[in-house]
């Protein structure tokens, strides 16, 4: 069965988002989406058309009708659900994922070109059909619950695509109690990058019977590992794949022994990045280094699609700043005139929000959501110290 996320999960995600918009329009949405997984793609497109005459402008509601319309077929009309959604919601998780779908479209030649209306418009109302490829649905169709479907598996296949990575992204990894955030904020730094998406993907392939195979890039190990082996580990990432990942990881490094390279002289960030990317990595010290060098080295990284990551040390200046000592981040933006960087912590929805009263206007520091927040370079150089890029 062909889905986007497991049901249950999706149907929490809908609600919270609906009810916080417009609490009298929940079950219809619930209820668009419910159409969805029983295969009623026609209908389930029409049900979300309802919901946008009363519910008030929200990205995930947006994406999740795109992806409706696209299992029925009116592509044009989903591509402009998707451009309404990047025009309007930037910065949101449900921006990147629509901007990966919308891009796919336009590959396989499924739809036209379209724009999103302004911010606060109501979403265009047009139901268009368009003809699609079947390959272009399957690809956007196709998720992680494939990866349990028996009649699906075949030794040596790779379980995910690149845009099953790209649903969930980031988002699809949490960090549990386990002491490796130096791997997961690089696991991380991938999954929102088109080529490590492609990445990750590659890394994971169905074994005998109920067995996946991971092989991390330039490790010749496999990595033998069961459903029964992420329960019996504690490892429950909301996306398997990254469960997957993760699990492979500790047994790559057991109780993070090697973490620090063989003689103990490596950076974990430099560890972390090499071990998921296979490339090589470039690490630098805030504190040692110039603004001018902290931006370019931060720049060059984040323009190219390259991934990158940071660590806090282990005692942090005599000054409050509002991150974890010894903790690992992902870099996932900068703003060079502003010197803002946009920063994630692995933990993601679970993560602690900080405050920093002494910054009202939020000049040096500004909490989001999911684990995300700016900083400032200048408060950087203060919380972090050192940062490590890879190219990929």
């Amino acid at each position: 069965m062909q889905t986007i996320i497991k049901s249950a999960a999706l149907v929490a995600l809908m609600t919270t988002c609906v009810v916080q918009a417009y609490p009298a329009t929940a079950e219809d949405a619930v209820g668009a989406w419910k159409l969805y997984t029983l295969k009623q793609y026609d209908a389930s497109a029409n049900a979300f058309e309802k919901v946008f005459t009363t519910a008030k402008a929200e990205p995930r509601l947006y994406y999740y009708a795109g992806l409706a319309n696209t299992a029925a077929h009116r592509n044009a009309r989903a591509k402009q659900l998707f451009d309404y959604v990047i025009t309007n919601f930037a910065g949101t998780p449900e921006c990147e994922l629509a901007r990966t779908a919308s891009a796919y479209l336009v590959s396989s030649g499924a739809a036209s070109g379209t724009t999103g209306g302004k911010a606060g418009d109501a979403a265009p109302t047009a139901s268009e059909k368009a003809t699609s490829t079947s390959s272009a649905v399957a690809s956007l169709g196709s998720t992680s619950a494939k990866a349990t479907e028996k009649t699906a598996r075949k030794k040596g296949a790779f379980v995910f695509t690149p845009e099953d990575i790209a649903r969930e992204g980031a988002n699809g990894i949490d960090q549990t109690d386990a002491p490796n955030c130096w791997f997961e904020c690089a696991m991380s730094a991938l999954a929102q990058l088109p080529k490590g998406q492609r990445m990750l993907a590659r890394m994971i392939t169905f074994g005998d019977g109920e067995t996946y195979i991971v092989r991390f890039p330039g490790d010749g190990t496999e990595y033998k590992i069961t459903e029964a082996d992420l329960d019996r580990a504690g490892v429950k990432c909301t996306a398997l794949w990254a469960s997957l990942l993760d699990y492979a990881q500790r047994r790559k490094f057991p109780n993070n022994v090697g973490a620090n390279g063989s003689d103990g002289e490596l950076n974990r960030l430099h560890v972390g990045l090499s071990c998921i990317t296979g490339c090589r990595t470039d690490v630098i010290h805030p504190g040692h280094a110039s603004n001018q060098e902290l931006s370019s080295f931060i720049y060059s990284a984040v323009s190219s699609g390259n991934p990158i990551t940071c660590g806090t040390a282990g005692r942090i200046g005599r000054r409050y700043v509002p991150v974890f000592e010894c903790h690992a981040y992902t870099i996932t933006g900068f703003e060079p005139a502003r010197n803002m960087i946009t920063i994630r912590n692995p933990h993601g929805h679970k993560s602690h929000q900080f405050s920093f009263d002494e910054d009202p206007r939020h000049l040096q520091f500004e909490a989001m959501e999911d684990g995300v927040f700016k900083m400032h370079i200048d408060l950087f150089k203060e919380s972090f110290g050192s940062l490590c890029r890879s190219f990929i």
